[in-house]
């Protein structure tokens, strides 16, 4: 699983649009932690990709 800290809601919105227009959609977290903050997304192989409206913890 890859992870993407996008803080600002403007360019996180963008992103998941960005994914949803080149034909993802978002699935369930394995973790439900990613699905309050984030969107999770699947590659063909099997792959998690999140986008996660927060900043890396520091």
């Amino acid at each position: 699983m890859l992870v993407f800290y996008l803080p600002s809601a403007e360019e996180w919105q963008a992103a998941v649009d960005r994914m949803e227009a080149a034909g993802f959609s978002p699935v369930p977290a394995f973790n439900v932690y990613w699905d309050r903050q984030g969107r999770t997304f699947e590659d063909p192989d099997g792959y998690r990709i999140v986008i996660q409206n927060a900043a890396w913890p520091a």
